[in-house]
């Protein structure tokens, strides 16, 4: 048995590897939380996926710190219709959809929208250089553990997804946050 165990980790390390590449720029089929098929995050190819009332969920509760060590918890977005992105200073579609998110949050602001980064996967230097660089303007939190991600059922970078003002999952884009297609959810969200 001791001389499998060296294989059994380079063959899972291996998997993990390949599940990282392809998480940020390859593409592969999921189902989304209506049961619709979806494909997975590039730049290319991406989904939007809206979430009828009687499917809609809401991630677990949670407390993190932003990247300057600002405390914030889900209870504090309750009440708004929040946009919640998660992604990493590394990864390409991430990089590309930000300037989109940040003309989106803009014109959404004045409307009660909240917007939220959660960044996995990186370093806090990395986070904060990407911040700068793309000069955002909304918090975003470190989740080094990758919890928040978990309870929000986040398989591929970037995801994001449009938050109820009950704290319910009700739309979820995988792949390259295009504004059209973020404005449209939320115009939706907002007259209802």
């Amino acid at each position: 048995m001791r001389a499998r165990r060296p294989l059994l980790l380079f063959i899972i390390g291996l998997i993990g590897l390949s599940l990282a590449v392809w998480a940020c720029g390859g593409k592969g089929l999921g189902t989304g939380t209506s049961g619709q098929s979806i494909r997975a995050a590039s730049s290319r190819d991406y989904s939007v996926n809206r979430i009828t009332s009687d499917k809609r969920w809401a991630p677990r509760s949670w407390t993190g710190s932003d990247l300057h060590g600002a405390t914030l918890s889900s209870g504090s977005l309750k009440g708004s219709i929040t946009v919640v992105n998660f992604w990493a200073s590394w990864c390409g579609p991430c990089r590309e959809e930000q300037p989109e998110l940040e003309t989106v949050y803009k014109a959404y602001e004045t409307k009660g929208v909240r917007f939220l980064g959660v960044n996995i996967r990186d370093t806090v230097t990395n986070a904060l250089a990407h911040v700068d660089e793309f000069a955002v303007t909304y918090p975003s939190l470190f989740n080094r553990d990758q919890t928040i991600a978990y309870y929000y059922r986040v398989l591929f970078i970037p995801t994001t997804y449009v938050v109820d003002a009950t704290g319910r999952i009700a739309a979820r884009i995988i792949g390259v946050t295009h504004d059209a297609d973020l404005r449209a959810l939320l115009d939706e969200e907002l007259s209802s």
